[in-house]
């Protein structure tokens, strides 16, 4: 039986294969997209080329591994180049709609899509943004970069700050929480609405130090939060040496016992020209929080370890 490709062909598709994540139809399609005088693969020769490799180490066919002229999944080969291409198209369809789309079995398009080293992996839930933050978080961005660029030390020289509200109800993942049993043992999961509380929680970062973390009033006002800034932020910064803090800035988001002119005038004061946050010298974008170094780690980690 003579070979429809040469060794360098094989060799190429699986070169090919490896940098599509292992996809065959979009293989086959950059494959014949690149080389254009060489006879364009099929997506079945490209499964069956890295099964050769997996299971024989040989990339040439030998008698047993001829063209069926359908996949292994069970499917015809127009039923699952169709689904495949679907699946480019719209990655969120569901294989149940796959399979009734195709009139097949959600367990044949499973195995289609496993063999084409396809994962299902679910959405992260991120702040929402309106259409012009965009602009200016980029333009904060654009703010730090020069800055640091000025000066190699600047971002060390921010005290990033924030405060996270943690809950007796803590975080229960409904979708991932299960219990085993042979009949339905109905289990709840109780909320405790009439005993509720929550601890309201301020850290900050400077550098590579971790202030706090440190407990604030339930209900945080503009006056309890100039008192905290007076006397316990300046405890906290008494601790730390007098080169880390020299031209420190300070950050904060845009809550409203941030906002108060109390608070922004001594903000003003202490740190003239030097504090993040609304109504300063430099403002903080709102709906941000995952530009700070608490909100991008440290609140998450914290998270896991208390729930």
């Amino acid at each position: 039986m003579v070979a429809m490709y040469s060794i360098r062909d094989y060799c190429n598709m699986y070169l090919m294969c490896g940098r599509c994540n292992g996809n065959a139809l979009r293989t086959a399609r950059e494959y014949a997209r690149r080389y254009l005088s060489r006879r364009p693969p099929d997506v079945n020769v490209i499964r069956r080329l890295d099964d050769r490799l997996r299971n024989t180490g040989s990339v040439l066919p030998t008698a047993n591994l001829h063209d069926t002229g359908r996949p292994r999944s069970g499917l015809t080969v127009a039923q699952a180049d169709a689904i495949l291409q679907q699946i480019e198209e719209t990655p969120e369809v569901s294989t149940h709609a796959l399979a009734r789309e195709m009139t097949s079995s959600k367990s044949t398009v499973h195995r289609l899509l496993r063999s084409e080293r396809l994962y299902p992996f679910r959405y992260t839930t991120v702040q929402g943004l309106k259409p012009d933050d965009f602009q200016k978080r980029v333009a904060f961005c654009e703010w730090l970069l020069q800055q640091q660029n000025t000066d190699n030390g600047f971002i060390a020289h921010i005290l990033w700050t924030d405060d996270l509200c943690f809950t007796r109800d803590g975080v229960f993942n409904h979708h991932n929480s299960r219990m085993w049993s042979q009949v339905n043992p109905h289990a709840i999961w109780p909320q405790k609405h009439r005993e509720r509380w929550f601890l309201n929680v301020w850290a900050g970062i400077l550098g590579d130090r971790l202030l706090g973390p440190y407990l604030l009033p339930e209900r945080l006002s503009g006056q309890s939060y100039l008192v905290f800034l007076n006397e316990v932020l300046t405890e906290f910064l008494n601790a730390i040496s007098l080169a880390a803090i020299q031209g420190l800035w300070f950050q904060h988001d845009g809550a409203p016992a941030h906002f108060c002119a109390p608070v922004r005038g001594w903000l003003d004061m202490e740190y003239t020209g030097r504090w993040i946050g609304r109504g300063g010298p430099v403002l903080w974008l709102p709906r941000s929080p995952d530009l700070t170094l608490l909100g991008f780690f440290l609140w998450g980690h914290l998270k896991e370890l208390v729930y």
